[in-house]
């Protein structure tokens, strides 16, 4: 209720800012108005006939807060109140970055723990209406290394490159050359990603 009560705060400050965020507002002077850890970051839903978007806005002491926000200033937007990957204060976590898959089914978001980068994927839709997920889906953590998401290939595929073999991962072993693999859902299996020639 705690979170709800801020997260109210923070929306009545948002309402007017986040949906011309992208032409009215730069991120130096989001960052002066709102004092956020990072910038808003907000992704169109697809599919979605509202054209509404499901953004973060990184807070320094509440962690991460989710929310939807409509086309215009006339549309109703709301808190995802299931949706959360770091805690108050944040400690030793930080937030990479998310991306929505093509169809809207996935959201995958990369979090770092003392600077390791973690995978983490949900249900969008499930996540949307605060909805409990039905099934685990997979995660991937890599230490040391990196990780980052180059995109989508399809809606149950997921791009990323990493410093780490994924697909032969063994925790501690060496960071060599970043490449890319493909990985799978809701199964999680990775392969390596085979350049095109074009």
């Amino acid at each position: 209720m705690k979170r709800s009560a801020c997260a109210l705060i923070f929306w009545t400050v948002l309402l007017s800012g986040c949906a011309t965020v992208d032409n009215n507002i730069e991120a130096s002077q989001m960052g002066q108005l709102l004092q956020p850890h990072n910038p808003l970051q907000c992704q169109e839903i697809p599919g979605n006939e509202a054209h509404e978007r499901l953004c973060l806005l990184m807070t320094e002491n509440k962690g991460d807060f989710w929310f939807v926000a409509g086309e215009d200033e006339y549309s109703k937007n709301r808190i995802v109140e299931a949706l959360s990957f770091m805690e108050e204060g944040n400690g030793g976590v930080s937030f990479g970055e998310f991306s929505i898959s093509p169809g809207g089914s996935y959201l995958a978001v990369i979090i770092a723990e003392e600077g390791h980068p973690i995978l983490l994927f949900r249900q969008l839709q499930n996540t949307l209406q605060d909805q409990d997920e039905p099934e685990n889906l997979p995660g991937i953590a890599t230490y040391p290394g990196s990780m980052a998401i180059k995109g989508w290939q399809g809606d149950d595929l997921i791009v990323i490159s990493s410093d780490q073999d994924l697909v032969h991962y063994q925790h501690g072993g060496e960071v060599g050359e970043s490449h890319d693999y493909l990985l799978h859902l809701p199964d999680g299996k990775v392969s390596p990603a085979i350049a095109v020639a074009q």
